[in-house]
């Protein structure tokens, strides 16, 4: 099964030496199975000032990550659309295809944790700056005419493909980003 990263690329409430805030790249394993405990993932993490901030430095970080990791990923998910174009560009300068995604669960929890034990624990840590971990919500578009249900019907499914569910053993299939 390909192994996918989540990604973020954001300041943190924490102030460096010059009174300006810290960057950090958060790199995480997507679960891929639903017994995996998140915190048995690849996690990397590197913080940055706001002048190194560019799709260099993002590079720089992702081929670090890649060293320690045990696999490389096949591709990459990004949650914050205000970083999208460094992020995109900075994953296709070392060979990963980036896309936009609200699948970052991961992600999203790791960061609330940091949020409320290790930030804190700095010194210059700003507190009350907590920049928003959720990705704004899309204008709703109609649904195109093949999509739209015209009709209903009644089926009977095979019982075998549904025991995966009860064993515990079901293997998430990704078929949207």
């Amino acid at each position: 099964m390909p192994v996918i990263w989540e990604l973020d690329f954001y300041s943190r409430p924490v102030l460096d030496e010059n009174n300006k805030k810290l960057w950090e790249v958060l790199i995480c394993e997507s679960p891929t199975d639903i017994t995996t405990e998140p915190d048995s993932l690849f996690r990397y993490a590197k913080f940055c000032s706001n002048s190194e901030v560019n799709s260099v430095t993002l590079r720089t970080a992702l081929e670090e990550a890649i060293a320690q990791a045990p696999k490389p990923p096949s591709r990459i998910r990004f949650f914050r659309r205000q970083m999208a174009n460094m992020i995109t560009k900075g994953c296709e300068d070392a060979g990963i295809a980036a896309f936009a995604s609200r699948r970052t669960l991961a992600l999203n929890q790791w960061i609330e944790q940091r949020m409320q034990a290790v930030y804190p624990t700095y010194p210059n840590y700003q507190a009350g700056t907590n920049p928003s971990v959720a990705m704004p919500a899309n204008t709703p578009q109609p649904l195109p005419d093949a999509l739209i249900g015209q009709q209903w019907a009644f089926v009977n499914l095979e019982r075998s493909p549904s025991k995966k569910c009860q064993s515990g053993k079901l293997t998430l299939v990704k078929p949207f980003r």
